[in-house]
């Protein structure tokens, strides 16, 4: 067995309360290319970012795009995707508010590109959209 897959598996042994440690995974980016993801358990959120650019590089802050790897402790705005059954306050189509730096990045799943998994509690509070006068 290599060193990566020995990581790989003490990663999937060190659960709390029975749950992988998502933040173990996040320096890979999730696939699933020949899949559609149907559903989410427990209280995981897929969430599509809805400040980032086409590509994800960079996001949107006062009207302009910012690269992200200078803006690495931000807040990020995403749309719900998919919410798990255990989902208490957060619900498919609410607009989130969550630190840049949690959850496990997806490059494209169902076709949505610029997406991410976390827990319901890593998300900071649900917002709208501010409509101009």
């Amino acid at each position: 067995m290599n060193q990566e897959t020995e990581k790989l598996r003490a990663n999937m042994e060190d659960r709390i309360k029975g749950a992988i440690q998502l933040e173990a995974y996040a320096s890979r980016p999730f696939e699933l290319s020949d899949w559609n993801l149907t559903s989410v358990l427990d209280d995981l959120l897929m969430v599509q970012y809805i400040d980032a650019s086409e590509d994800g590089r960079e996001v949107m802050r006062n009207g302009i795009f910012v690269p992200i790897d200078v803006a690495t402790h931000v807040w990020r705005v995403g749309k719900v995707v998919l919410a798990g059954p255990n989902c208490r306050f957060v619900e498919v189509g609410n607009y989130v508010v969550f630190p840049n730096d949690k959850g496990i990045r997806a490059s494209s799943i169902n076709g949505i590109k610029n997406a991410v998994f976390l827990n319901e509690a890593r998300v900071f509070g649900v917002c709208t959209p501010k409509t101009e006068k």
